[in-house]
This record gives structure tokens, sequence and C-alpha cells, in this order.
């Protein structure tokens, strides 16, 4: 008989939420129900999907899946947008004057960093292969990205195809941040809020359905997917289209390169046999020739 394979998993902690914070304060999640994933379960029917909560929605923070960089940009930077409301408490409290004239600099300097964050992933290296978020798109797949800075966390928009599918936020881990000083901390925080625990992954996990590069937790509703990771200083708190999700395999047509891997034209002229000609032969040394006999 065969028997059914089980997931290692380590000790289980209280599960995480994501917190997205607002210029106002914290927006936490709906509270609602879902099926908590046990230590052991076991894998005959397939991998265990994130507990359903009843929505999701708010905490897309009024952003919608699908819209174009240029509908974000323009929500942040117009009149009575997202960065003027974060400047105006500042701005009603000023007189009139230098102090005013620099406070309205640096709002429309924070506009205009925004504008500019806008970076297409085509065939050129950038400076997010090096951070965090390196595992979070591709290259040649018409992915982009938006970043800004603000109410006291990172922000990242992602589009494929111009399209808005995931926003990630890094949330500092601090005493007097949101989340709290741990990941654990995140964890008990926002599991109180949304109701219920969430699908806790580890890189080391065997037989998911998405592996992870970082403790993780997860949870969705009809249209969207939540994660928390464990950045290390940061908690990273990512909504993404499920749509989209699905059908990544498609959208990302291109694949990274090996750096293993040959080369089409060496490979075409070595019929995939190579050896290296510096290596130790493995060969037999060549025998010794006969020895003439010598005439009596």
């Amino acid at each position: 008989m065969k028997t059914s394979r089980t997931r290692r998993t380590r000790p289980f902690a209280p599960a995480l939420a994501l917190v997205l914070v607002a210029a106002g304060g914290v927006v936490l999640g709906l509270p609602g129900g879902g099926q908590v994933v046990g230590q052991h379960e076991a894998q005959a029917a397939g991998p265990v999907g994130p507990p359903t909560v009843p929505s999701l929605a708010s905490m897309l923070d009024g952003f919608h899946w699908g819209a174009s960089h240029a509908d974000v940009i323009k929500l942040h930077v117009q009149s009575g947008g997202i960065i003027d409301k974060d400047y105006d408490p500042a701005l009603i409290h000023v007189q009139p004057g230098v102090a005013q004239k620099a406070i309205e600099a640096d709002r429309d300097n924070h506009k205009a960093a925004f504008i500019r964050s806008y970076i297409e992933f085509n065939g050129t290296p950038t400076g997010y292969d090096t951070t965090e978020i390196h595992s979070e798109y591709t290259y040649r797949n018409k992915e982009a990205l938006l970043y800004i800075e603000r109410a006291g966390k990172k922000r990242y928009f992602f589009f494929i195809a111009d399209r808005l599918w995931k926003i990630l936020d890094e949330v500092p881990l601090s005493a007097e941040g949101p989340l709290g000083t741990t990941f654990a901390d995140a964890s008990t925080k926002v599991s109180a809020t949304l109701g219920t625990q969430g699908r806790r992954s580890h890189p080391e996990d065997i037989d998911v359905d998405a592996p992870v590069d970082a403790p993780t937790v997860d949870w969705q509703d009809a249209s969207t997917h939540l994660r928390l990771v464990d950045m290390g200083r940061s908690a990273g708190v990512v909504t993404e289209d499920r749509a989209t999700l699905q059908n990544l395999p498609q959208l990302r047509a291109n694949k990274p390169a090996d750096p293993l891997a040959v080369d089409p034209s060496i490979a075409a002229v070595t019929h995939g046999n190579l050896s290296d000609p510096n290596a130790a032969s493995t060969a037999p040394p060549p025998a010794d020739p006969p020895k003439k006999k010598k005439k009596k």
C-alpha cells in the first residue's frame, strides 16, 4: 500500500497577516473565518491552499487590479491626491512664507521622484536585483515597477503588460511600528485581527503549491492573495491578483538564463559531449614498446 507523504514543518507559531500602514494609521484586514493549516497535514489530495477570508478589498488601499502605471501615478500626484493629503496637515499649521514654500517644494519633489521611479524590467539589470524584492519580478516579460516611500514604509507597485497585479509594502519591525519588533509579533497582532491563522510556509517545506524563499504566511479571498514575508528587519506585506498569479507561467514565458548552461553554438559542435582539456586523463598510460632481442 502506498503511504501518503507528509509535509515537513517547523513547530507551529502564530500566523501572520497583512497590515497596510496608511497615512492616517493602520488599516487591518476584515475579520473572517478560515481553516488553520495543521502541522502534519497529509498531501494525498494535493497541497492545501491558504485559508479564505470573506474579503481583502480594504487591503488594496483604494487601488484596483488592472490599473495602468499612469493611473497609479495620477492617484498620487494629482491635486488633492495621495501625496497632497500627506502634506496637508503640515501646510495647514504653517504661516505663509519661507516655511510654507519649503514644505510645498518638498511635496513637489516627492511627486517628481515617484514619477521617475517607474522602471521596466527589460534586458538591463537593475539595482533591485540586490534587494529583498529581487524574486518578485522577472526580466523580458513586460514587467515594470513604481516605488514610493511614505507613511513610514516602502511601497512597490508591480505591473505586467502595464496592468497592476501586485502591491508590496516593506514595513520596518520596531517597537514603534504597527507590526511590533519581530516577525512573531506581526503574526500575533494580525492573526488576531483577521480572526484566523494563515497557511505557514518555509523554504524547507516540500509538497507545497508555491515554494517560498523566506518564512511566509498567506490568506486569500475570491480575487486577492495576501502574503506576509519575513524580510529580516522588515515584514513584506504583499497583495496579489489571483487571476494573474494563476497565469504567471504563461505571462512569464521568458525564463532567466542559466549561468551554467552550455552555449547553444558550443553544444551544436560538441553534440553535448564536453570535456575539460585541462583535466587529468583517466585512460591508462600507453604500454612500453617491446624490447628488441640482442643478436648473439
